[in-house]
């Protein structure tokens, strides 16, 4: 747990470092050449995910398949569901870890093996999840999450070359973590209903 802590105290910070470049008049000169992937900390949380999802999906299948179960069918769906998405997440996170979302070298950029020259990047775009997109005349090219290594660097060559950012989510750390707090008390909340709800049920 408090590893896990760690991991995305880390992420959040990453993020709010990003947004004080964004908002920042004097961000101050990229390197010349660097890359955009996915950080360590983000291949790690996946594969925690999926090791959780795991966890669960093998408690409620054990439970399920005891001959007084109730709602057997049910768990047992769900069970399997939960496995494939721990699957996936354990895929996603290896697939990840080798993949680079774009290189820039000096003053263009390279996507998906298409070099892109600075003057056709329109616009780098807010999106949700604190993600930015790479945009082309309008086009998404990539995107990335704005823990991604070099995220930072791509903000300052964008500025260094006149391309707009436009991003309305450059919240600093705490007002992050004060928002994913929230979102962590909804989910909560409906776990509860939906556990009342399976108990309801269950007594009918």
């Amino acid at each position: 747990m408090a590893d896990s802590n760690n991991i995305n105290n880390r992420l959040l910070e990453k993020i709010s470092a990003v947004n004080e470049i964004i908002n920042s008049s004097s961000a101050g000169e990229p390197p010349y050449s660097f890359k955009l992937g996915y950080c360590d900390d983000t291949v790690k949380q996946t594969r925690q995910i999926g090791y959780c999802t795991i966890a669960c999906a093998a408690l409620i299948l054990i439970r399920s398949v005891r001959p007084n179960a109730s709602l057997q069918t049910a768990g047992i769906i769900f069970a399997f569901v939960a496995l494939f998405y721990a699957i996936y997440c354990m895929v996603y996170a290896s697939k990840i870890e080798k993949t680079d979302i774009a290189e820039v070298n000096g003053d263009s950029i390279t996507v998906k093996g298409r070099t892109y020259s600075y003057s056709e990047i329109s616009e780098i775009k807010g999106a949700a999840i604190n993600n930015l997109k790479i945009m082309s005349n309008g086009t998404k090219i990539t995107s990335l999450n704005k823990s991604c290594d070099g995220c930072g660097d791509l903000v300052r060559w964008a500025k260094l070359h006149n391309i707009p950012v436009n991003d309305n989510n450059t919240r600093d750390m705490q007002s992050i973590q004060k928002k994913n707090s929230v979102i962590v008390a909804v989910l909560v909340t409906l776990a509860i209903v939906i556990g009342f709800l399976m108990a309801f049920l269950k007594r009918m």
